[in-house]
Protein backbone atom coordinates (compact mmCIF):
# COMPACT_ATOMS: atom_id res chain seq x y z
CA UNK A 1 0.00 0.00 0.00
CA UNK A 2 1.61 3.38 -1.14
CA UNK A 3 1.56 6.25 1.46
CA UNK A 4 -0.80 9.10 1.13
CA UNK A 5 1.68 11.48 -0.23
CA UNK A 6 3.00 9.30 -2.79
CA UNK A 7 -0.57 8.97 -4.07
CA UNK A 8 -1.73 11.99 -4.47
CA UNK A 9 1.69 13.07 -5.94
CA UNK A 10 1.14 10.10 -8.60
CA UNK A 11 -2.77 11.27 -8.88
CA UNK A 12 -2.04 15.16 -9.65
CA UNK A 13 0.60 13.94 -12.17
CA UNK A 14 -1.57 12.30 -14.04
CA UNK A 15 -4.67 14.04 -13.73
CA UNK A 16 -2.87 16.83 -14.92
CA UNK A 17 -1.10 15.04 -18.37
CA UNK A 18 -4.18 13.82 -18.76
CA UNK A 19 -6.06 17.30 -18.93
CA UNK A 20 -2.86 18.72 -20.92
CA UNK A 21 -2.00 21.51 -17.82
CA UNK A 22 0.93 22.97 -17.43
CA UNK A 23 1.77 23.71 -13.79
CA UNK A 24 0.94 27.04 -14.55
CA UNK A 25 -2.11 26.71 -16.02
CA UNK A 26 -3.56 24.52 -13.05
CA UNK A 27 -1.88 27.10 -10.78
CA UNK A 28 -4.28 29.42 -12.42
CA UNK A 29 -7.01 27.08 -11.75
CA UNK A 30 -6.79 26.17 -9.14
CA UNK A 31 -5.77 29.19 -7.19
CA UNK A 32 -2.25 27.15 -5.69
CA UNK A 33 1.29 28.12 -6.63
CA UNK A 34 3.04 26.78 -9.36
CA UNK A 35 6.24 25.89 -6.52
CA UNK A 36 3.23 23.97 -3.96
CA UNK A 37 1.49 22.29 -7.44
CA UNK A 38 5.18 20.77 -8.12
CA UNK A 39 6.32 20.20 -4.56
CA UNK A 40 3.07 18.20 -4.37
CA UNK A 41 3.71 16.53 -7.46
CA UNK A 42 7.44 15.04 -6.58
CA UNK A 43 5.99 14.04 -2.82
CA UNK A 44 8.36 16.72 -1.12
CA UNK A 45 4.71 18.21 0.47
CA UNK A 46 1.55 16.65 2.27
CA UNK A 47 -1.01 19.29 1.26
CA UNK A 48 -3.54 20.74 3.55
CA UNK A 49 -7.19 19.23 3.02
CA UNK A 50 -7.75 22.93 1.40
CA UNK A 51 -5.64 22.91 -0.73
CA UNK A 52 -6.62 19.22 -2.16
CA UNK A 53 -9.96 20.83 -2.28
CA UNK A 54 -8.46 23.82 -5.00
CA UNK A 55 -6.26 21.21 -7.04
CA UNK A 56 -9.19 18.83 -7.71
CA UNK A 57 -10.98 21.89 -8.46
CA UNK A 58 -9.11 22.77 -10.71
CA UNK A 59 -8.23 19.27 -12.16
CA UNK A 60 -12.16 18.65 -12.34
CA UNK A 61 -11.89 15.67 -10.75
CA UNK A 62 -13.29 14.59 -7.25
CA UNK A 63 -11.67 15.36 -4.14
CA UNK A 64 -11.53 11.36 -3.81
CA UNK A 65 -10.00 10.83 -7.00
CA UNK A 66 -6.77 12.69 -5.84
CA UNK A 67 -6.81 10.16 -2.96
CA UNK A 68 -7.70 6.94 -4.68
CA UNK A 69 -4.43 4.19 -4.98
CA UNK A 70 -4.11 3.19 -8.63
CA UNK A 71 -6.31 0.30 -9.24
CA UNK A 72 -5.13 -2.70 -11.40
CA UNK A 73 -3.91 -2.31 -14.84
CA UNK A 74 -5.63 -5.40 -15.50
CA UNK A 75 -9.88 -6.13 -14.42
CA UNK A 76 -11.79 -9.05 -15.23
CA UNK A 77 -15.17 -8.74 -14.84
CA UNK A 78 -17.33 -11.53 -14.35
CA UNK A 79 -21.23 -11.12 -15.34
CA UNK A 80 -22.54 -13.25 -12.29
CA UNK A 81 -20.86 -10.10 -10.06
CA UNK A 82 -22.16 -7.45 -12.25
CA UNK A 83 -25.16 -5.52 -10.88
CA UNK A 84 -28.21 -6.64 -13.04
CA UNK A 85 -30.81 -4.14 -13.87
CA UNK A 86 -33.58 -5.35 -14.81
CA UNK A 87 -36.54 -3.96 -17.11
CA UNK A 88 -39.28 -6.46 -17.28
CA UNK A 89 -42.20 -4.37 -18.65
CA UNK A 90 -39.40 -3.62 -22.04
CA UNK A 91 -37.63 -7.05 -22.08
CA UNK A 92 -34.71 -5.41 -21.17
CA UNK A 93 -32.13 -6.65 -19.06
CA UNK A 94 -28.66 -4.84 -18.03
CA UNK A 95 -25.26 -5.43 -16.94
CA UNK A 96 -23.27 -2.94 -16.08
CA UNK A 97 -19.75 -3.89 -16.71
CA UNK A 98 -17.37 -1.09 -16.49
CA UNK A 99 -19.35 1.74 -14.41
CA UNK A 100 -18.58 5.49 -15.28
CA UNK A 101 -15.92 6.84 -13.34
CA UNK A 102 -14.54 10.46 -13.41
CA UNK A 103 -10.95 10.12 -15.04
CA UNK A 104 -13.16 7.79 -17.66
CA UNK A 105 -15.90 9.63 -18.93
CA UNK A 106 -17.58 5.84 -20.50
CA UNK A 107 -19.44 3.41 -19.16
CA UNK A 108 -19.74 -0.48 -20.92
CA UNK A 109 -22.76 -2.71 -20.34
CA UNK A 110 -24.34 -6.23 -21.96
CA UNK A 111 -27.67 -5.55 -22.78
CA UNK A 112 -30.19 -8.43 -23.34
CA UNK A 113 -33.20 -7.57 -25.25
CA UNK A 114 -36.17 -10.13 -25.43
CA UNK A 115 -38.07 -11.41 -28.91
CA UNK A 116 -40.33 -8.66 -29.90
CA UNK A 117 -39.38 -6.00 -27.34
CA UNK A 118 -38.66 -2.41 -27.57
CA UNK A 119 -36.97 -0.34 -25.36
CA UNK A 120 -37.44 3.51 -25.52
CA UNK A 121 -34.14 4.75 -24.26
CA UNK A 122 -34.48 8.68 -22.53
CA UNK A 123 -31.75 10.71 -24.87
CA UNK A 124 -28.27 11.25 -22.66
CA UNK A 125 -26.65 14.72 -22.32
CA UNK A 126 -25.93 16.71 -25.05
CA UNK A 127 -22.57 15.77 -26.44
CA UNK A 128 -22.39 11.79 -25.45
CA UNK A 129 -22.31 8.91 -28.08
CA UNK A 130 -23.46 5.44 -27.73
CA UNK A 131 -21.16 1.93 -29.09
CA UNK A 132 -23.45 -0.58 -29.83
CA UNK A 133 -21.93 -3.77 -31.11
CA UNK A 134 -24.48 -6.75 -31.64
CA UNK A 135 -23.01 -10.19 -30.43
CA UNK A 136 -26.42 -12.24 -31.60
CA UNK A 137 -28.76 -11.65 -33.55
CA UNK A 138 -30.66 -9.10 -35.41
CA UNK A 139 -31.00 -5.38 -33.82
CA UNK A 140 -33.19 -2.53 -35.30
CA UNK A 141 -31.49 0.70 -33.74
CA UNK A 142 -34.23 3.83 -34.30
CA UNK A 143 -32.02 7.14 -33.76
CA UNK A 144 -34.34 10.42 -34.18
CA UNK A 145 -36.42 8.60 -36.00
CA UNK A 146 -34.47 6.12 -39.03
CA UNK A 147 -33.70 2.87 -38.18
CA UNK A 148 -30.73 1.66 -38.80
CA UNK A 149 -30.50 -2.60 -39.09
CA UNK A 150 -27.33 -4.79 -37.49
CA UNK A 151 -26.93 -8.10 -37.35
CA UNK A 152 -24.25 -10.78 -35.80
CA UNK A 153 -20.92 -8.93 -35.13
CA UNK A 154 -22.18 -5.31 -36.33
CA UNK A 155 -21.83 -2.35 -34.49
CA UNK A 156 -22.97 1.00 -34.56
CA UNK A 157 -21.82 4.57 -33.57
CA UNK A 158 -24.36 7.37 -32.93
CA UNK A 159 -24.76 10.51 -30.99
CA UNK A 160 -26.99 9.91 -28.02
CA UNK A 161 -28.49 13.46 -26.97
CA UNK A 162 -31.25 12.51 -29.28
CA UNK A 163 -34.58 10.19 -29.01
CA UNK A 164 -33.64 6.55 -30.04
CA UNK A 165 -34.56 3.01 -29.41
CA UNK A 166 -34.06 -0.89 -29.56
CA UNK A 167 -36.13 -3.53 -31.78
CA UNK A 168 -35.71 -7.08 -31.48
CA UNK A 169 -37.68 -8.30 -34.30
CA UNK A 170 -36.37 -12.06 -34.09
CA UNK A 171 -37.72 -14.97 -32.30
CA UNK A 172 -34.61 -15.72 -29.68
CA UNK A 173 -33.06 -13.29 -27.39
CA UNK A 174 -30.61 -11.19 -28.60
CA UNK A 175 -27.43 -9.56 -26.42
CA UNK A 176 -25.43 -6.88 -27.44
CA UNK A 177 -22.77 -4.33 -25.48
CA UNK A 178 -23.46 -1.06 -25.12
CA UNK A 179 -20.69 1.73 -24.41
CA UNK A 180 -22.07 5.07 -23.33
CA UNK A 181 -19.31 7.63 -24.33
CA UNK A 182 -20.08 11.15 -21.95
CA UNK A 183 -18.88 14.65 -23.43
CA UNK A 184 -16.29 16.37 -21.40
CA UNK A 185 -17.69 19.36 -20.00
Amino acid sequence: MQNLTQTISKNLAKFRLQNRLSLDRLSERSGVSKAMLSQIERGESNPTVNTLWKIATGLRVSFNDLLQEDWQQIEIVRQSSCQLINDAANGLSLFSLFPFKSDKPFEIFTVKLQPQCTHFASPHAVGAEEYVLLIEGALYINVNNTDYKLQNGDALRFPAGQPHHYHNPGLHELSFHCMLYHACS
